[in-house]
């Protein structure tokens, strides 16, 4: 299957790439719900994590597109529908529409413990992103594809190039990947990396339906990251309660998720360089941060 890929990051308790993979064939109905929330909602300016501060209609945008995102994740047809959230409510009560088909985007969540401070040797920050950022791809691709369902990536997105004070470097985020398995591929166009704004409101930016999309990966790293460690605000977990199901579900272990709808859809890991070998590590959730008013169905 075609896919983009849409990459954000955070800074937040370590440095964070997240990942979220689009099969081309679905990206403007993807966008087309996405917009329909914003419109429910009434906002319309760029959505990301950090400007999610209250209970307004910024974070019924932000739950609403959560819901979005965590349901086009759904591996498998069958079984009970996803319950989506599209910023409409009727006598204050949120209303919910039920997704029944499978859609197959995918989420590639990884985290250096140590915020790249013990990459010493590379000549820039840029580099260290570029660096973690290629761990990240292949281990992602490797667990989330297999011989039968192929992962052809055929554009990436970064979310702009300024923080990074020069562009993304294709050779050091591409052309370094070794031993890719054969059902992973990686295009080799000219425009394979966009890595313009991702404010939809300027005019230097990326086209409109993947400015949304980054936007959409900035809240759902940010809502891994708040489930997982911990939120910066504590208005964050009430609208990240998707996340917390996959990531209660994806913790029971591999017989859990071989029979969940979200098989194949989502990986984490963390990682430190230690010594000039990287090593890896489980994350250690803690549950007490969760948010369980609502949950998804059971698989």
């Amino acid at each position: 299957m075609d896919f983009e890929l849409y990459h954000d990051e955070s800074k937040v308790n370590g440095y964070w790439h997240g990942m979220l993979l689009v099969p081309q064939a679905r990206k403007t109905w993807l966008v087309d719900l996405l917009e329909e929330a914003r419109a429910n909602a009434g906002y319309t300016d760029p959505l990301g994590i950090k400007v999610v501060r209250k209970d307004n209609r910024v974070f019924d945008c932000a739950k609403a597109w959560i819901t979005i995102g965590v349901a086009a994740m759904k591996s498998k047809s069958g079984g009970q529908p996803v319950p989506i959230y599209l910023g409409k409510k009727m006598a204050h009560v949120p209303e919910y529409r039920l997704l029944h088909e499978a859609v197959g985007a995918k989420f590639i969540l990884f985290r250096d413990r140590n915020a790249h401070q013990n990459m010493t040797l590379h000549p820039d920050h840029a580099s260290k992103v570029e660096t973690t950022f290629r761990i990240a791809l292949k281990g992602g691709l490797h667990f989330l594809g297999n011989e039968t369902e192929s992962i052809w990536i055929e554009r990436i997105h970064f979310d702009g190039y300024e923080h990074h004070k020069r562009h993304i470097d294709r050779a050091r985020v591409v052309g370094r990947i070794r031993g890719l398995r054969d059902y992973c591929h990686i295009s080799d166009r000219d425009d394979l990396i966009d890595d313009s704004s991702s404010d939809h409101r300027r005019s230097d930016s990326q086209d409109y339906e993947d400015c949304h999309l980054i936007q959409l990966t900035d809240l759902m790293l940010g809502a891994f990251r708040s489930v997982l460690l911990g939120p910066t605000n504590p208005i964050h977990l009430r609208m990240s309660y998707p996340i917390e199901s996959l990531v209660l579900r994806y913790q029971k272990g591999y017989p859990r998720m071989r029979h969940s709808r979200w098989w194949s859809s989502f990986c984490m890991s963390q990682c430190f360089l230690e010594d000039g070998r990287w090593k890896y590590e489980t994350f250690e959730f803690q549950p007490e941060y969760a948010y369980r008013q609502m949950s998804l169905p059971n698989s």
